[in-house]
């Protein structure tokens, strides 16, 4: 839990002021007032470290107090607020729920009820109750307009000097008040940069940190807010994460216990069995999107799951990433192991499930043409090591998107960074890079050009060892030669897995699983493909071919088609590249492997060539990429 970490510190003496960032903006759970939005829930705990005086700032609201009565309205609002009557019989899990009803009760002044059967060292200190607001419209603080100031500052900084009461200070949305703006640090003598120096000053202020006080600032992605603050020693920085498995399932739990008996909630969250799906399939979605989804189902009286969640994650994830990520499907394999490539996913998945990280690696490269199932090894090792899957779009991708508030240029890095922590956030996880030779935000086919543009917080993130066993990086390349060196940096890449055209065995077993449901009369498959002219055709080729079949029996009628269709849409087809090309891309990746397990079983004859047993001549292959570069126009 983040909060430990903050009182780890406290109690230790070593920091008073911390930097929150990430999912800031989310529900987390209170014991007594249960579910509450982050700042509230911030002001309590800081309540429960001994702050007398607890207060927040930001720049649209001004200075605020925090008000429980407005907590409970958000809560009733929302729907989350625990269920009660007023005879006197509660309904609760916990002692927890218990202390909350009492806290409502004593705020409507009909504390008789059940004062008397609770005990009162189990009842929490109110918060800020040691002092007056009997007129908080009038108070100086409340009167200070939301600006920077020379008198806002003077009064926070009095505040946090002086020894009567030890203070708790929330300053929500830094990054208006601390842009990353380079400017900011040239400025000279305007209050934003004033408050700017104070704030940073604050952090290595002995006097305050003898005195017990506590500033915590907040912001949503740390790429926003000026560098001086995540790269001083005096400032820990703490991620608040999004809810693991437990934390969603209490959530669910939450909003099914505080529901009525008959009511639609209780059916559209199922039974318990149903309630744990609806737990796991919600990874990505921090509660308050959980809180959405639910709600939306609730209204339309479905239950909650499904497609809709589906596509509720997908928008949310791209939207709260900036673009940058987009959720994609896991699959499972095939049932038998057949496939090489499927032989090395379960063994990294069984791994997962048994913790054995040295069978799982940091990352992994599918090398090889296009067409050859690289996406679609990447979502059955999601699925069969139980990983949520997410592609990683690039500048050139994501341009649609265009959040950059500071005008700095730096559009696609900070969203990257927004994009890489949501990756922790989800994890386990598998990030998939397709055309990893463009990674970076700028064009260049100079491998040196392009590890020098090479985007550094996806270098640390790939480098970050605390990942291994809850990231796997997999990228795929048709074009190894031009990737830049990090993908070759010994222990982050090292499984390479050669993905190359089927023989005429692999194109038939292929063809036979495309066309199940689809076809009408005997089929023979081998004798359709086993030609040397079919020689190249990938999946994707074949998957292809399989859909043209269908089209043209639509087009005579038919919901099937017949072997004679099917041989009219091969021999119709033309493949996106020379099969020279093709070849080329193929050696390219046979040249890369460093394991004959991760190569086919099977080879064409002009990759069989350079194989021998467990030896791949790769001096030969270097000798037969010249010559086809050549053909190609591709050397100079």
């Amino acid at each position: 839990m983040f909060w430990d970490e903050i009182k780890k510190h406290h109690d230790a003496g070593s920091a008073h002021q911390f930097l929150l960032h990430f999912n800031v903006n989310d529900l987390l759970y209170d014991d007594v007032y249960s579910y509450l939005p982050t700042v509230n829930y911030l002001m309590e705990q800081l309540n429960i470290l001994g702050c007398q005086f607890v207060l927040g700032y930001n720049t649209s609201e001004g200075i605020h107090f925090p008000k429980v009565n407005q907590w409970q309205d958000t809560q009733r609002m929302l729907k989350i607020l625990p269920a009660y009557n007023k005879t006197g019989v509660f309904h609760f899990q916990t002692i927890a729920t218990w202390l909350q009803t009492l806290q409502y009760f004593r705020e409507a002044e009909d504390v008789n009820l059940i004062e008397q059967e609770v005990d009162p060292k189990l009842v929490r200190r109110r918060i800020n109750a040691d002092l007056a607001f009997d007129k908080e419209h009038e108070d100086p603080f409340v009167m200070l307009a939301p600006a920077p100031s020379e008198e806002l500052r003077q009064k926070l900084n009095n505040l946090l000097h002086q020894r009567r009461a030890k203070i708790g200070l929330v300053i929500n949305f830094l990054e208006q008040l601390a842009p990353n703006d380079p400017s900011l640090s040239n400025s000279t003598g305007n209050e934003i940069q004033l408050l700017f120096n104070q704030i940073q000053n604050w952090a290595s202020d002995l006097e305050i940190r003898r005195n017990g006080h506590i500033v915590l600032l907040l912001t949503h992605n740390t790429f926003d807010i000026h560098p001086n603050f995540t790269v001083n020693p005096e400032i820990p920085m703490i991620e608040i994460p999004f809810p693991d498995h437990a934390d969603r399932l209490r959530f669910i739990e939450h909003l099914h216990d505080i529901s009525d008996g008959s009511s639609q909630m209780r059916k559209t969250l199922g039974d318990n069995r149903e309630r744990e799906a609806l737990a796991q399939e919600t990874v990505g979605l921090n509660l308050f999107g959980i809180h959405d989804v639910v709600q939306q189902a609730e209204s339309i009286q479905q239950k909650a799951g499904g497609e809709p969640l589906f596509r509720y994650r997908r928008e949310s994830i791209k939207t709260f990433s900036h673009g940058v990520l987009e959720l994609g499907e896991t699959q499972r394999g095939p049932s038998d192991d057949g496939w090489y490539v499927t032989r090395i996913i379960r063994d990294i998945a069984e791994g997962m499930k048994n913790r054995d990280l040295r069978r799982v690696p940091r990352g992994m490269l599918f090398l090889g043409p296009h067409g050859t199932s690289k996406v679609y090894a990447a979502r059955v090792l999601a699925g069969e090591a139980n990983m949520a899957f997410v592609r990683l779009r690039y500048a050139n991708q994501v341009s649609e998107v265009t959040i950059n508030i500071n005008e700095t240029g730096n559009t696609y890095e900070r969203n990257l960074n927004a994009g890489l922590n949501f990756i922790r956030g989800i994890a386990p996880t598998v990030v998939f890079m397709d055309n990893i030779e463009q990674v970076s935000p700028y064009t260049t086919m100079n491998p040196e050009e392009h590890e020098r543009t090479f985007p550094q917080a996806l270098v640390n993130a790939m480098n970050d060892m605390s990942l291994h066993g809850s990231v796997i990086w997999v990228g795929g390349s048709q074009r190894p030669d031009l990737m830049p060196s990090i993908f070759r940096r010994y222990g982050i890449f090292d499984t390479k897995v050669i993905m190359l055209p089927p023989t005429s065995g692999g194109r038939a077993e292929i063809l036979r699983i495309l066309c199940q449901g689809q076809t009408s009369g005997n089929i023979n498959f081998q004798a359709l493909v086993s030609g040397a002219e079919t020689d190249g055709l990938t999946w994707r080729d074949l998957l292809l071919i399989v859909q043209r079949a269908n089209n043209i029996a639509k087009r005579n009628g038919r919901d099937t088609f017949t072997e004679d269709e099917l041989r009219q849409a091969l021999s119709d087809f033309i493949p996106d590249y020379s099969r020279e090309l093709q070849i080329f891309i193929g050696l390219l990746a046979l040249r890369e492997a460093n394991s004959r397990i991760m190569v086919p079983d099977g080879l064409l004859p002009e990759y069989q060539e350079f194989v021998d047993g467990n030896r791949i001549d790769k001096t030969g292959i270097n000798k037969r990429l010249i010559d086809l570069s050549k053909q190609l126009g591709l050397s100079d």
